[in-house]
């Protein structure tokens, strides 16, 4: 019986404990004249899961047992430093990915074999000190043509010839020589075939100089300089370049193994992504500093701080990239030269005078671009075609070719120069379209490494942001910003740069550095070290001549400007969180800022962009920053139109977190768009970030959810002032958001807003003053819990005057 006793007392306890569960605070609310109050509200936390996701990110045990990850280094067999030795680790492998990444990239790439190429004309064995050019004579019938491009009228002026034979002689005595007719390193032939069909070809040229002035400059200098020559893979990390590019890397052993003596293929395995997109890394890369991305759209890329300098040393600077002009990436935007509303012939000039502001002497076969795209039929090559073929040949291997006539055309002209080479061709969806560069790849790193004076960095921006590992492993997000970096060195260059800077090199492979360090390398190799940076204007902690001197091996993530959001790639860097109601209110407080940029960038012009309605948040992670300050990293998910196809879109957003009191606690950082967005175009405002937009592809999408910001929550809607002004609550065990909308179309206010709390941090500095536009809703603040082990309260004033609009 005492038995049965207690058990009936433990039910009783549950049951009152049940019951108690259900009882939440009254809130009394009173309308004075055009003010409203609440007085103090309570709120007991308790311990509630918003959206539970499993947060263990392995597929299952079974699984993760049995994946084995490959071992992504030059040298196998070297081992890493100490773990007290470097202060960072690379992260672990998420379990289950390795054995994804396998399954993912196993299939073959599309190719341009499916087209012979017709080849009018070709160099058959290219001499740097006497090109020649041969042509076929059995292949066309009638006149032949040849055009080359005109950066005055950005087109193809066209010229006529009877036979091969004078076509060969035109080539030969006017586009080989220096100082006779300037081209942009390549020519258009075409002509028709024995069947009449029309036959083009693209024929890569030497350069040549312009003028008599650039001769003078080819004169020997008193010392050898170094040339400098880069090649940016965009979207490929470091584990996706070992994945895929296979032939490249046995070359990069075989040089290291058996072929250098003095030099040496550099492999740094620990290149911390400075931004998930190719703009800001390559402001790190050429200015040496990180944007501010509050001011981000307004500025440029400057590319002259770089190469304004090598170009006083007498270099030859040369930018190269597989982007149309005509069209909105790549160099264009870059330099933001960008108007369609303008003429053609507008555009070229502004275009073209970007680029001298810039510091580029030549964009040269970069011209090619926009022809080989039009015949692919895309504008751009981010989410197609599977191959991008031009005569049955890849766009890459152009490229490549031209970057090969040009070294070794300046290096005989003993004249210096810097190049600079990027590839998108791993910029689309599956990651299978990068194997196509690595045959070419692989030869031409083979002729760099005869390249005695010029050290070459191969170097990425970021990884892949597409695609189905993207979609399939948080692992995607790792390599997202572990990105690679190899540094070619040949004995000669080994030799002038000598042992104490190779060793440098050497020890700095297992070290955290960024393309900031790069920078500071690439304008150390410059003959003179008047033009660098002083220690002590530094602006980060770097050396001064970068990874030529030894990197701190106690450097961390915090040392290095990334732009939020941002991932470190070092381990035990963040601390992961559950997906509860604390969290909750980070990914509210950043909603409400993306949709604020949303409605203010199309206040005044077609309201296309929708508001973000968020369904869920996910994979929160937590870095310190300082003893009283952290940032908040989460992946927000937003409802997408039916028309899509998907329910989804993923952004990932940072926020900054104080708990010092008289400051605002909530700074947001920034977002990124995780799921593709570019299906938005045809129906965005362009005013609108399109990273931000999403819009009604079809008529039959509508907005279902006009008076909802967040799915996952109830929202408390209460009158303030009839019909137009309404205050909306969502109410959390961790805290409170408020918000205040303006559903007509004719009436504007002006509102005075206080927040008054106990035991809760408000996200903004109070009182605060806004303007509350016609059919708009405003984040007022958010109220977060300081002590989880303590009840909160809190209690505003809200007073309004009214406009008609």
């Amino acid at each position: 019986m005492r038995q049965f006793g207690s058990v009936l007392k433990v039910k009783i306890v549950l049951l009152i404990l049940f019951l108690l569960s259900f009882i939440t605070p009254l809130i009394y609310v009173w309308l004075i004249e055009d003010r409203i109050v609440i007085p103090m509200q309570v709120h007991k936390d308790f311990e509630q899961t918003v959206n539970k996701v499993v947060l263990d990110r392995t597929e299952t045990r079974n699984e993760a047992q049995f994946d084995t990850c490959p071992v992504f280094k030059l040298d196998p067999n070297i081992n890493a430093p100490d773990k007290e030795a470097v202060k960072c680790r690379r992260a672990d492998f998420i379990p289950g990915s390795c054995n994804l990444m396998k399954k993912l990239f196993t299939d073959r790439p599309a190719n341009c074999s499916q087209k012979h190429p017709d080849i009018i004309c070709a160099i058959k064995k290219y001499n740097p000190s006497n090109p020649r050019v041969t042509c076929h004579n059995d292949l066309c019938t009638g006149p032949l043509f040849l055009g080359l491009y005109r950066e005055d009228t950005g087109d193809y002026q066209w010229e006529s010839f009877n036979s091969a034979d004078l076509l060969a002689a035109f080539i030969n005595s006017k586009l080989l020589v220096d100082y006779m007719v300037y081209h942009h390193g390549y020519c258009l032939l075409k002509c028709r075939n024995q069947k009449g069909r029309l036959v083009k070809q693209l024929l890569i040229l030497p350069p040549v100089l312009r003028s008599t002035e650039e001769a003078k400059s080819t004169a020997t200098p008193k010392q050898v300089r170094l040339n400098v020559n880069i090649l940016l893979l965009d979207s490929v990390s470091r584990h996706h370049f070992f994945r895929i590019l296979q032939k490249t890397v046995s070359t990069f052993r075989t040089l290291n193994e058996d072929v250098f003596k003095t030099g040496r293929v550099f492999d740094f395995e620990l290149v911390q992504g400075i931004k998930g997109r190719t703009f800001e890394s390559l402001q790190a890369l050429f200015a040496g500093k990180a944007f501010d991305s509050a001011v981000l759209r307004l500025k440029t890329v400057d590319l002259n701080e770089t190469l304004g300098k090598f170009k006083a040393f007498g270099y030859e600077t040369l930018y190269v990239e597989d982007m149309c002009w005509e069209w909105e990436w790549g160099l264009v935007k870059e330099q933001r030269a960008l108007n369609f509303s303008a003429p053609h012939s507008t555009r070229m000039k502004l275009f073209v005078e970007a680029t001298k502001r810039a510091g580029i002497d030549r964009t040269d076969v970069s011209y090619s671009s926009c022809e080989i795209l039009q015949q692919n039929g895309f504008k751009d090559m981010f989410h197609g075609p599977d191959a991008i073929c031009y005569n049955g040949i890849h766009q890459h291997t152009y490229l490549l070719q031209y970057m090969e006539y040009f070294l070794a055309r300046f290096s005989y002209l003993q004249k210096p120069a810097f190049s600079f080479l990027i590839l998108d061709t791993a910029h689309e969806d599956t990651g299978i379209r990068l194997k196509q560069l690595d045959e070419d790849l692989a030869r031409h790193v083979t002729f760099l490494a005869n390249q005695q004076n010029t050290v070459t960095f191969i170097l990425s921006d970021h990884g892949n942001n597409y695609g189905r590992f993207v979609a399939a492993s948080r692992e995607s997000q790792v390599e997202l910003f572990h990105t690679h970096l190899f540094v070619i060195v040949p004995d000669q260059a080994a030799i002038l740069l000598g042992k104490d800077k190779m060793r440098s090199l050497l020890t700095n492979q297992h070290r955290l550095v960024s393309l900031i360090d790069v920078h500071h390398t690439v304008k150390s190799l410059l003959p003179s070290a008047s033009h660098l940076t002083d220690t002590k204007d530094l602006i980060y902690n770097v050396n001064m001549d970068g990874l030529l001197s030894p990197v701190s091996a106690n450097r961390t993530c915090q040392d290095i400007p990334r732009i939020q959001p941002n991932l470190c790639i070092c381990q035990n860097h963040y601390t992961p969180q559950l997906n509860d109601s604390y969290h909750a209110l980070f990914a509210e407080f950043a909603l409400a800022h993306m949709n604020r940029q949303i409605f203010h960038e199309q206040q005044n012009s077609i309201q296309a962009c929708q508001r973000l309605v968020a369904t869920r948040f996910g994979d929160v992670k937590v870095e310190e920053v300082s003893e009283n300050e952290v940032m908040v990293n989460l992946d927000l998910y937003v409802r997408a139109p039916k028309s899509t196809g998907r329910t989804e879109e993923r952004f990932t957003v940072s926020i900054h977190f104080s708990n010092q009191e008289n400051i605002e606690t909530m700074l947001f950082l920034g977002f990124d768009r995780i799921t593709s967005y570019s299906i938005y175009r045809k129906c965005s405002n362009t005013a609108v970030d399109l990273r931000l937009c999403i819009c009604d592809l079809q008529a039959a999408d509508s907005n279902e959810y006009l008076n909802q910001s967040v799915l996952w929550q109830d929202t408390i809607t209460s009158v303030i002032h009839e019909p137009c002004l309404y205050l909306q609550t969502r109410k959390y065990p961790s805290g409170v958001v408020l918000a205040i909308s303006n559903v007509c179309f004719d009436v504007q206010y002006n509102v005075v807003f206080d927040f008054l709390t106990l035991n809760l941090h408000s996200s903004t500095l109070m009182p605060l003053i806004l303007h509350v536009e016609p059919q708009s809703e405003e984040h007022l603040v958010i109220g977060i819990q300081k002590n989880k082990h303590k009840p909160w309260k809190y209690k505003y004033r809200l007073n309004y005057n009214t406009f008609t609009v």
